[in-house]
C-alpha cells in the first residue's frame, strides 16, 4: 500500500489515463484521446493501481468496468482534470500583452474565406500567430483544442460565449468558359441541360445546398464532393454548375454568378469561446478582429457586393 507521502506526489498524468480510460471504457480509446500507445496507457493505468493498492477496472473482453474502488475515485479524478483544463484555459491570459498563438477551427467554407483577409487580422493582433484549423467536426473549447470556433449550429454546453457574426449565402455559378459555350447555363434550362457538381450522400455537410440542388436537377450531378474546395476548383475547370459561396466565388475571375443568392440556404455562422479563453488577451484580440471582419464584409458575405446576372 502508497503511503501518503507517496499518493501526494501521485504522477498527473497517470490520473488523465484514469479519467480518459473512465471515458472511453476501454484502453484503446483513452490512447487516442491522449496522443498516446496503447501499451504507455496501459503501463500507466496499472502504476496507479500500484501505487493506490487497488485495483480499478475489471479488464473485459467488450472493455473496461470500472470497479467498486474505481467508481468511488472516477468522479474525483473527474473534477481534477476539469480544474487541470481551467488552469490550462487560464494560463495564457496571465500575461497582459496580446501575444502567443490563436487557434481558430472553422469548416473550409470560412477558412477559405479568413485567408483571404489574413492582413486585416493581423493588423487587428499584430503580435499574434494565428492557426486555422479547417474541420466539419466540432471542437472540445473546453480542451482547448481550438481557441475560437466559428460554425453554424450553436451547441449545448455551459461556459461558452457565443457571438452571431453574419450569415454565408450561397448562388448557382458557372466557369467564363463553359457559360459561353452552353447559353442554357444563364436560363432555368440550366438544371435540365447542362452538367452539375454536387454534394456526396456520405459525410453530408451541406444537406440544404443537396436538398435545394435535387429538387431540380433532371439528372444526378456528374461529379460529387464532400469537400467545398473540390467543388470551388472542378467548377472553376468547367466540370459543370454548382452552389457555392457568393463570398468565394464573385471575387474569383474564372466564375461567372448565374443566380441572386438563393432563399433558404443561406446559413448563419457564430464565434463560439470558452468563456477563460477570452480573458486571455490575444483570444479577445481576435475575437474582436473576426467580429469585425464580418461586419465589414456583410455584403460580400450575403452576396449583395456583386451584380447577379439575370436568370
Amino acid at each position: 500500500m502508497a503511503s501518503e507521502g507517496d499518493l501526494a506526489a501521485m504522477d498527473w498524468d497517470d490520473l488523465r489515463v484514469l479519467n480518459a480510460a473512465a471515458e472511453c471504457l476501454s484502453l484503446s480509446g483513452a490512447a487516442r484521446h491522449l496522443g498516446i500507445s496503447q501499451p504507455k496507457a496501459s503501463r500507466r493505468l496499472r502504476a496507479l493501481e500500484e501505487a493506490l493498492g487497488a485495483r480499478l477496472f475489471d479488464r473485459l473482453p467488450s472493455g473496461l468496468a470500472p470497479t467498486p474502488a474505481g467508481q468511488r475515485l472516477i468522479p474525483l479524478v473527474a473534477e481534477m482534470a476539469k480544474a487541470a483544463d481551467a488552469v490550462a484555459r487560464l494560463r495564457p491570459a496571465l500575461p497582459e500583452e496580446a501575444r502567443g498563438t490563436v487557434r481558430i477551427s472553422a469548416m473550409e467554407t470560412v477558412s477559405r474565406f479568413l485567408s483571404q483577409r489574413m492582413d486585416r487580422l493581423f493588423a487587428a493582433a499584430p503580435g499574434v500567430e494565428i492557426e486555422i484549423l479547417p474541420a466539419h467536426a466540432d471542437v472540445n473549447l473546453w480542451r482547448r483544442e481550438a481557441d475560437l470556433q466559428v460554425r453554424e449550429c450553436l451547441p449545448e454546453g455551459a461556459d461558452l460565449v457565443m457571438r452571431r457574426l453574419g450569415d454565408v449565402a450561397y448562388a448557382v455559378y458557372g466557369s467564363r468558359d463553359l457559360v459561353a459555350a452552353q447559353p442554357a447555363a444563364r436560363t432555368e434550362a440550366r438544371y435540365r441541360d447542362c452538367e452539375w457538381i454536387g454534394f456526396s450522400e456520405d459525410r453530408l455537410f451541406f444537406p440544404r445546398q443537396k436538398k435545394w440542388l435535387d429538387a431540380r436537377l433532371a439528372r444526378p450531378p456528374r461529379l460529387r464532393s464532400t469537400d467545398m474546395d473540390v467543388v470551388l476548383e472542378a467548377l472553376a475547370a468547367g466540370a459543370g454548375l454548382a452552389v457555392v459561396p457568393c463570398c468565394l466565388a464573385d471575387n474569383d475571375p474564372r466564375l461567372v454568378r448565374l443566380t441572386p443568392p438563393i432563399e433558404g440556404i443561406c446559413r448563419p455562422q457564430h464565434l463560439l469561446s470558452h468563456r477563460d479563453m477570452l480573458r486571455e488577451p490575444a483570444v479577445r484580440a481576435v475575437a474582436d478582429a473576426l467580429q469585425l471582419l464580418f461586419k465589414a464584409e456583410r455584403r460580400c458575405l450575403t452576396g449583395e457586393g456583386a451584380l447577379a446576372a439575370a436568370e
